[in-house]
């Protein structure tokens, strides 16, 4: 039994040449090819250009009127979609609290509701080291607890409230949510 790759024949070195040749042949011919379509297809765009702007120009001169209403439509159409178009954003209501009052918890960030987050400290909601999320984490709280408010405090534009859960694993813990978790009962 002979391996072809130990001992190769004299004429495959020669083969791989004109093999090489063959391909480098085709692809310069691709090359040419791709080369030739691009041309056509630039051509082709510009005698489209061209011929549109002849038209709006043939416009300009036969009706001016036409072209210039055509004109203010565009603008009046742009400006209608600047000054009425746009989303629809709602945002979530921020209850006025009182402290001392029960209030439920719950995240409206979760379709129906979800658990809430309480931490030592207020303004660590966007922790995203987990070792410090974990060591400021003080309980996390069932959708629909009850809890009473102690404090209130403003971090970076945000509103905080400490909060003692009534009911539950966090029941008797005190820590910081954002006020967006409460909910009047």
């Amino acid at each position: 039994m002979s391996n072809e790759n130990e001992n190769p024949t004299p004429g495959s070195e020669e083969e791989g040449k004109d093999t090489l040749e063959e391909v480098k042949e085709t692809l310069e011919e691709v090359v040419e090819t791709v080369e030739e379509k691009a041309e056509a297809a630039k051509e082709e765009a510009e005698a489209a250009t061209n011929k549109i702007l002849s038209v709006i120009m043939g416009l300009k001169e036969k009706n001016p009127m036409a072209f210039y209403g055509g004109i203010g439509a565009i603008v009046l159409i742009l400006l209608g979609m600047l000054f009425f178009g746009g989303d629809k954003v709602t945002q979530v209501p921020v209850p006025t609290i009182q402290i001392g009052q029960t209030y439920t918890l719950v995240n409206p960030n979760v379709t129906g509701g979800g658990d809430v987050l309480l931490l030592q400290a207020p303004g660590r909601m966007g922790a995203t080291d987990p070792e410090l999320r974990e060591k400021e984490q003080v309980c996390v709280v069932d959708p629909n607890t009850p809890a009473k408010v102690l404090q209130e405090t403003v971090v970076a534009f945000v509103k905080y409230v400490q909060v003692e859960p009534l009911e539950g694993d966090c029941a008797g813990k005190k820590g910081w949510t954002t006020i967006v978790n409460l909910k009047a009962q």
